[in-house]
């Protein structure tokens, strides 16, 4: 848990920078999650889900995380499903029963902080979770997958330690990385976009594929 006095100081820090602090950022993204229905939240998850896979979609091949191809098709048939195919959560119910039942579950095994792999596939796991339950928590938590993905990669940046100006403390300028703030930024408008037009969700399919090929490309 982060300490009261030490986190006034670094919010402090990010304000005088003009960033976010991202404990303050999921606060705000446990709220307006609070105020939605099950598929805006899954839509929640599902977008940032899609950013990691993406990502790593975008690399060369043989730089690709061999972890995260079988997701692929798992999110996909989540838009589906939210684009109004309702037999796509038939699809979503088997991977998640499959990843459940597999012997390499890492049921008892603690995360490993600097394992990129490790948070995409469990953002794609608790965006398949948030589109069979529709829970607050999953979509949370997918969130939070989305900025420890990005703090991997921003921490492997050998560029970016070496340019802190004297007066911004280490941990400050971790957070500040460009990667970080990113993915606060770019949840904080998936949210609003889907609090300003998520309704569209409850229409029909014409209606919805435009909205979420918004949100699913950022």
């Amino acid at each position: 848990m982060e300490d009261p006095i030490r986190a006034e100081e670094v919010r402090a820090e990010l304000d005088e920078m003009g960033l976010r602090y991202f404990l303050d950022v999921r606060a705000t993204v446990r709220r307006m999650l609070e105020q939605m229905r099950g598929e805006q939240r899954t839509a929640f998850a599902a977008a940032v889900a899609e950013r990691l896979l993406r990502e790593d979609e975008q690399r060369p091949v043989q730089e690709r995380l061999p972890q995260l191809a079988g997701w692929r098709p798992v999110v996909d048939s989540v838009w589906r499903w939210l684009a109004g195919e309702s037999g796509a959560a038939r699809e979503v119910e088997v991977a998640v029963g499959r990843y459940y039942l597999d012997p390499d579950y890492p049921s008892a095994q603690p995360d490993d902080q600097s394992d990129a792999a490790a948070h995409a596939v469990r953002a794609a796991l608790y965006t398949s979770e948030c589109c069979l339950h529709g829970c607050l928590e999953f979509a949370t938590w997918a969130g939070w997958r989305g900025f420890d993905w990005a703090a991997v990669w921003a921490a492997a940046d050998p560029s970016w330690l070496p340019r802190r100006p004297a007066e911004v403390t280490p941990y400050v300028w971790e957070l500040a990385h460009p990667r970080l703030q990113a993915e606060l930024d770019q949840q904080l408008a998936d949210l609003e976009e889907l609090a300003v037009g998520g309704d569209v969700l409850l229409d029909g399919p014409a209606a919805r594929r435009p909205f979420l090929e918004r949100l699913r490309t950022g």
